[in-house]
């Protein structure tokens, strides 16, 4: 949980600059994920929203700054695993759910990534302690102060209707391995609405790659896991709409 915590403290005064430039009221993450790039950004209303009701009821419990499970074993994962893709979480709250499936699931993946299993890992130093599950819970209860006045509910992307607002987009990055309720995600739909609401606000998109009338405006190579034996990089790209119908440039 919490991806775009890598590359916050280069996108987000990027985000800020189009925010206090352009005397902006509200922003909007429609993706809010782990919620690492809202919760630093100065704006008088800010909304944070998520498909995964899960999710946006474990951000709405740790904003409250309530206790989160102190432990996660092997027994309560898979419990709450079968419950989720059962449909019935009947003995579970919302909340709680959500706590188990991204905190304790290897790399925040969602029950995709299995139980981040504690242990030993190797490292250029020697030999590391991990626990994955109280790495993601104390950040998390670090992060809970800064989430308190951010607006958490859960809804598809474009059942919004915005205008003056700066948007930020973190979606489902196209041909990488998805979350499974991510992978029929309509990247065709999801251009055109940002071209749509690209007309009333300023819409700023994380993505590997864009169509053509999307402009990058910064890109940094990241490393794509947790563990720090695992090199793989990847770069991340920030894209705006570049044409002559967008907010900015009807102004």
């Amino acid at each position: 949980m919490g991806s775009k915590s890598r590359i916050a403290k280069y996108i987000v005064p990027i985000i800020q600059r189009y925010i206090d430039e352009n005397n902006i009221d509200t922003y909007i993450e429609p993706f809010v994920g782990g919620a690492n790039i809202i919760d630093k950004i100065n704006c008088n209303i800010r909304i944070g929203s998520d498909l995964n009701k899960y999710l946006i009821a474990l951000l709405n419990h740790a904003k409250r700054e309530l206790p989160l499970y102190e432990s996660v074993s092997k027994e309560l994962y898979d419990k709450a695993r079968t419950a989720f893709n059962n449909g019935n979480t009947s003995e579970f709250e919302d909340w709680q759910i959500g706590n188990i499936g991204f905190l304790a699931s290897y790399n925040g993946r969602w029950f995709d990534g299995g139980w981040a299993k504690p242990g030993y890992e190797k490292t250029k130093n020697g030999q590391r302690y991990r626990d994955y599950y109280r790495e993601s819970k104390d950040n998390l209860l670090i992060q809970a102060p800064n989430l308190k006045d951010i607006i958490f509910n859960s809804c598809d992307y474009n059942e919004y209707e915005l205008f003056g607002c700066v948007i930020y987009c973190d979606p489902p990055y196209v041909n990488t391995k998805q979350y499974a309720n991510a992978t029929k995600f309509n990247y065709d739909e999801f251009w055109n609405t940002m071209r749509f609401w690209s007309q009333d606000n300023i819409v700023l998109v994380s993505e590997q790659s864009a169509p053509e009338d999307f402009k990058c405006i910064w890109e940094q190579e990241v490393s794509r896991s947790i563990k720090a034996t695992d090199k793989s990089k990847s770069t991340e790209k920030l894209f705006i709409y570049n044409c002559e119908d967008s907010y900015l440039k009807t102004k």
